[in-house]
């Protein structure tokens, strides 16, 4: 039963107990009234009695109600007490909490001005960053332009594969036309021959009879074929063979022509030296006469003046005698004319060397770096960087700073190249290439050969561009040759340099040619119009470099690193050269 039903019967109950719902008695009544009000009497005191025994029930109900609810009150006041503690532990927590959160507030006030400061200093920095940043920007905005010209030329060759992808597919539909019809003609000729079977019966046995013969001579065919081709391989073999003594015996000639030539050559220098030295002998003795006889006419000029004065002379000019006090203008004349020449030859050795050190290249080492390149045989430098040409894995393009690699420049489509030297024109890059003994221009962006020349000899050495023209070198001939303008028509001169018979790199630089020979000899050229004046001869950078490049105030050499030879780097030298 819920609490406000048991109150309101409580209620209830009360007023009947308390007699608030009863009337006042009235006066006395006849004896049925009587024995009526005594019925009414009974019953009432049976409904109070009922009613009593409810209110009794209902009043131990209520005061188990109470006695719950007291119990419920007793734990809401100890809950109520919980609640105060974790209220006062809450509190003393935030108190706490406020006061750590005030110390942080202080050391982030700290480290905000720290960081603060560091964020000026990260500012600068990285205004100095930016301004390092836009210079590689623009540098690489170069690179880029390189890269989208590398593209576009890419772009060309995909379009030109799709054109011609599509001419193809056509050519495949058409034939697949062709197929198709001859399929059916095939189709029709077959119904026709087994239509006509029957009728061909006889002729079976013929047509085997052919058919074998056919066998037969596809037999013999296939035999003379295998035969042919054996032949054909041992002319083969044999062509290989005669061609491998031909460039035996080439060489060979080539060592003897180069060895009789040098002997020639040293003949004709030694006799050269040896006729130099007699006419300078006897440019010195008809020197020392043409003297001697001036200063005997000067001795008998005077000689003749104190006689015509009357002068009396000392007896060491006048006497004949041959004693020790006699007067030998002679001898006089000798020594004076030998300190004279001493002078000379001084003089004449300071302005020699003199001349021989302005004559002289002079550099400088001011760094060196390694390259990852196996077998490089030559190098360029140019304002996009250092072109690099390697046996193995053709023309490469470094940046000039750290050398890293920038582009691998394709081969030519369907040529092998084999780069031996490099030479820089305005168009693109002059390369040796031995695989096919041709000089060939190629383009910097996409490697595409430009314009080729052969080789004006079996043993092409070097490659050089003068702004105009351009020079090779022959080992074979010893000879240094010009190709005019259009190089296809092939050399238009030849001229011989002197000392040279082999060499390793060469170069124009400021209108002088630069050759590096095989004996590690540096010498300069000047072109003149009966052929090449030698300037200077110098020994080179020791080890022998494999490749040198003149570039403005520096000289840039390929050199194999260390002693050991593994490996190869490349060095920069301060260069200095007078006019």
């Amino acid at each position: 039963m819920e609490s406000k039903d048991l109150d309101r019967q409580m209620n209830e109950v009360w007023r009947k107990v308390s007699g608030g719902d009863y009337a006042p008695e009235a006066p006395a009544l006849p004896a049925d009234m009587r024995r009526a009000n005594t019925d009414t009497m009974r019953f009432l005191r049976e409904n109070f009695s009922k009613a009593e025994t409810e209110w009794k029930t209902l009043l131990a109900a209520k005061d188990s109600q109470l006695r719950d609810l007291s119990a419920q009150l007793d734990e809401t006041r100890l809950q109520l007490e919980e609640a105060k503690q974790r209220w006062a532990d809450a509190r003393e927590n935030a108190l706490n909490q406020e006061m750590a959160t005030a110390l942080n507030l202080e050391e982030s006030k700290k480290l905000l001005d720290a960081q603060k400061k560091n964020h000026a200093r990260e500012t600068g920095l990285l205004k100095e960053v930016l301004e390092r940043t836009k210079a590689e920007m623009v540098a690489l905005q170069d690179r880029v332009d390189a890269v989208r010209k590398e593209r576009d030329e890419q772009r060309r060759k995909c379009d030109a594969l799709a054109v011609e992808k599509a001419n193809l597919a056509d050519g495949s539909a058409g034939l697949t036309a062709r197929l198709a019809e001859a399929k059916e003609a095939v189709e029709r000729t077959l119904a026709e021959l087994l239509a006509e079977r029957r009728g061909r019966r006889d002729e079976q046995g013929k047509i085997k009879i052919l058919e074998a013969q056919a066998a037969e001579k596809i037999k013999d065919l296939e035999h003379m074929k295998a035969s042919w081709d054996a032949e054909r391989t041992q002319w083969r073999e044999l062509w290989d063979r005669e061609r491998s003594v031909w460039e035996t015996h080439r060489a060979e000639f080539a060592v003897w022509e180069e060895r009789l030539r040098s002997e020639r050559e040293a003949w004709t220098l030694k006799m050269r030296e040896q006729e130099a030295k007699g006419v300078e002998n006897a440019a010195g003795l008809a020197s020392v006469l043409r003297e001697s006889s001036q200063w005997t006419e000067k001795v008998t000029q005077i000689l003749k003046l104190y006689a015509l004065k009357g002068v009396e002379l000392p007896r060491a000019f006048v006497s004949a005698g041959a004693g020790p006090s006699a007067f030998k203008p002679g001898k006089s004349a000798a020594r004076a004319l030998a300190l004279t020449l001493a002078g000379l030859l001084l003089l004449g050795g300071a302005a020699w060397q003199l001349y021989a050190y302005r004559a002289k290249v002079h550099y400088k080492l001011l760094s060196r770096a390694a390259i990852d390149l196996p077998n490089p045989s030559g190098f360029a430098v140019t304002k996009d960087g250092v072109w690099f040409s390697d046996w193995e894995r053709g023309l490469l393009l470094k940046d000039a700073k750290d050398l890293a690699t920038l582009k691998v420049l394709a081969a030519p489509a369907g040529a092998p190249l084999r780069p031996a030297a490099l030479g820089v024109a305005s168009g693109g890059l002059w390369t040796l290439d031995m695989a096919q003994l041709r000089y060939a221009r190629q383009d910097f962006g996409s490697g595409a050969v430009l314009e080729s020349a052969k080789t004006p000899g079996p043993a092409p050495q070097g490659a050089a561009w003068d702004g105009y023209n351009l020079w090779a070198f022959d080992a074979s001939s010893g000879q240094l040759y010009k190709y005019s303008l259009d190089t296809g028509a092939g050399a238009a001169a030849a001229y011989g340099l002197e000392g040279v018979k082999s060499l390793v790199c060469m170069q124009w630089v400021g209108g002088r040619l630069w050759v590096l020979d095989n004996k590690n000899k540096l010498r300069r050229y000047a072109l003149a119009a009966d052929g090449f004046k030698l300037l200077s001869s110098q020994e080179f950078i020791s080890p022998a470099p494999a490749a040198f490049w003149v570039d403005g105030g520096k000289l840039w050499t390929l050199e194999k690193a260390g002693k050991l030879g593994r490996g190869f780097e490349v060095g920069i030298y301060a260069l200095k050269t007078y006019t």
